[in-house]
């Protein structure tokens, strides 16, 4: 561990790991060796959301500090800027849990869902597509009635629920407006609606959820009209589903 770091000082093949931290929903990267873990890292932000939480790399590393445009005095702690053209992903290391970053298509670029994925090999990013496929491995016909675990009904449950976020790209399905507000991990606010409640054995799938502001979503639930226009979402979702297959 380097206890007085230098501005400038610049240290060759830094093993470093992605992570979630609490106080961002962005993927971030730590330092394993030579620095504390809480060492900030600038690091390019296509290999953060493509790889796993928990992909090691290494890479030559810098030590930096921000300075204001008036005085030239610190902002901030001094943190790591990696080269990019040396970085290197650790092959032979695969996090115990492959969690992949979805970026949910929206004018922040701030707001990500995390889920846990079977895409143990693939170092790929997770395309729509293909979420869209595991969307559909994990519905439910009638989870009322499952004899799944708690735990597997909770990661079924947020995978469809990140899945109908994530088609949205923001905007009501309803509506068709841009999320109200964005909340305070960048991710707007949007509330999935499932179309036939489960308990009226409806499924957990992505042609029965709907990604709704507020307003429409209340307007289902307290709206003289809300069973009309619950019917006319549920043909619009199964339209969209539709014409994502071709």
């Amino acid at each position: 561990m380097i206890d007085s770091p230098k501005i400038g000082d610049r240290f060759e093949g830094v093993l470093l790991e992605t992570i979630v931290e609490s106080k961002s929903s962005r993927p971030r990267v730590k330092p394993l060796e030579l620095f504390s873990e809480d060492f900030r890292v600038e690091f390019p932000r296509n290999l953060r959301d493509e790889n796993p939480i928990g992909t090691r790399f290494r890479g030559d590393v810098k030590i930096a500090q921000k300075t204001s445009k008036k005085d030239g005095s610190k902002i901030g702690k001094p943190y790591l800027v990696v080269t990019n053209k040396s970085i290197e992903i650790i092959t032979d290391y695969t996090p115990e849990k492959i969690i992949k970053a979805v970026k949910l298509n929206t004018v922040s670029d701030r707001a990500y869902k995390y889920i846990e994925t079977e895409f143990n090999k693939d170092p790929q990013l997770i395309s729509f597509s293909e979420f869209r496929i595991k969307a559909y491995e994990n519905s439910k016909e009638n989870p009322e009635k499952s004899s799944e675990s708690s735990s597997s009904r909770t990661k079924r449950s947020e995978i469809i629920k990140t899945y109908a976020l994530t088609r949205a790209k923001g905007n009501c399905e309803g509506c068709e407006n841009q999320a109200p507000f964005l909340k305070k991990n960048g991710e707007p606010y949007l509330e999935v609606h499932h179309m036939i409640e489960l308990s009226k054995k409806g499924s957990d799938s992505p042609i029965n959820v709907i990604a709704l502001c507020p307003n429409c979503h209340s307007k289902i639930t307290n709206g003289i009209d809300g069973n009309t226009y619950n019917e006319k979402l549920k043909v619009k979702i199964e339209k969209l589903e539709s014409e994502l297959d071709k």
